[in-house]
């Protein structure tokens, strides 16, 4: 028989893994995909597609922490649910570590090696990724090009963050080749939409998908409309000791007619809450310098590694997670901000 080759072959060789650990680690179980599913918190087809030698599903990364944290102890035969790191013993850590080492690496990501980073925007699954964006007022765009009937119609004058869409549907689609990956205004987000990578960019007010899905993360930051700053949106904080802040755009002068010295972004990151096996983000920010910024805190080649890198060791990345940050602004230009520096970073939390 002929073998597939290079990233194929991969696919293979990591789909005939996950189904040896299924049935053969603990044979006597004799574990079937829908309970191995049920502990994953997945569907059984998801399973039967990842075991699949002729038709393989890449695992996203947070699945693969699941089968290595699933199949590190027995114990997890009988718990109620997948354990969390926090309850294996020092032993049971290092056998998780050790298959996450050997599942990425029949991946094709490998494990992350010091100083070494990796890209939130590379989703090699072969999902879908949709980029969602506010849509303008009528009375924010140029009439010239926005009536079908002129000669000179643009339909990208209905999309607010312009600069910010633009942006990251070039990086994700150099990232992520082989994809579909495609933009559209929130209005017309359809039902297939929901299921895929989902991006939804821009303020709550003009993308109130957004607030919804964040909702349903249980995150503890709202956007809300304050006159004083010609109708921007600020930031409401809510911590965990019920306290809570707000954060807001610095302004040089009158606040309200004032140069904009720096913004507020906003990028969170979770499952998706419509599709376990996708991911949502929510980028978002006052105006757009700070959407723009927050974007480009992991698309710019000068910090986004340093930024990945700060990331990953402050959080869980297969656990939703968000960072409140603080964006400079400097006339026309937005600077992207370094996350390693403390003063950028107004607010974090991982759920």
């Amino acid at each position: 028989m002929v073998q597939p080759s290079g990233a194929a072959y991969d696919r293979a060789a990591l789909a005939a893994r996950l189904r040896q650990l299924r049935v053969g680690r603990w044979p006597e179980a004799a574990l079937t995909q829908p309970q191995l599913a049920a502990a994953l918190g997945v569907g059984p087809s998801s399973v039967s597609s990842w075991e699949s030698v002729t038709a393989t599903k890449v695992p996203p990364l947070s699945r693969l922490d699941g089968y290595a944290t699933f199949f590190a102890t027995r114990r997890s035969l009988t718990a109620p649910g997948l354990l969390s790191p926090d309850e294996l013993t020092a032993e049971e850590r290092a056998e998780r570590d050790r298959l996450r080492k050997e599942l990425l690496e029949l991946r094709g990501s490998g494990q992350l090696e010091p100083g070494e980073t990796r890209s939130l925007w590379q989703f090699p699954d072969g999902n879908p990724v949709r980029l969602i964006c506010g849509e303008l007022s009528r009375e924010n765009r140029k009439d010239l090009f926005t009536s079908a009937k002129r000669r000179n119609y643009i339909q990208l004058q209905a999309y607010a963050d312009l600069d910010a869409m633009v942006e990251l549907y070039g990086h994700v689609r150099a990232e992520n080749p082989g994809s579909d990956v495609q933009f559209d205004l929130a209005p017309r987000l359809e039902h297939d939409d929901l299921q895929s990578h989902l991006v939804m960019l821009g303020g709550m007010a003009m993308n109130q998908g957004g607030r919804t899905l964040a909702n349903l993360l249980g995150l503890p930051v709202d956007q809300v409309t304050i006159a004083e700053i010609n109708n921007g949106e600020v930031f409401d904080i809510t911590r965990d000791d019920g306290t809570t802040e707000q954060h807001g755009p610095e302004v040089w002068g009158d606040v309200r007619a004032g140069d904009l010295i720096s913004d507020v972004g906003l990028f969170v990151r979770a499952p998706n809450p419509n599709n376990q096996d996708t991911t949502l983000t929510i980028i978002s920010g006052v105006f757009t310098r700070g959407t723009y910024g927050a974007v480009r805190c992991l698309t710019d080649p000068a910090v986004r590694d340093g930024n990945y890198q700060y990331l990953a060791e402050r959080f869980d990345l297969a656990k939703p997670f968000a960072v409140l940050m603080k964006v400079p602004v400097l006339d026309h230009a937005t600077a992207t901000p370094d996350l390693r520096v403390p003063t950028n970073r107004l607010f974090e939390w991982q759920n």
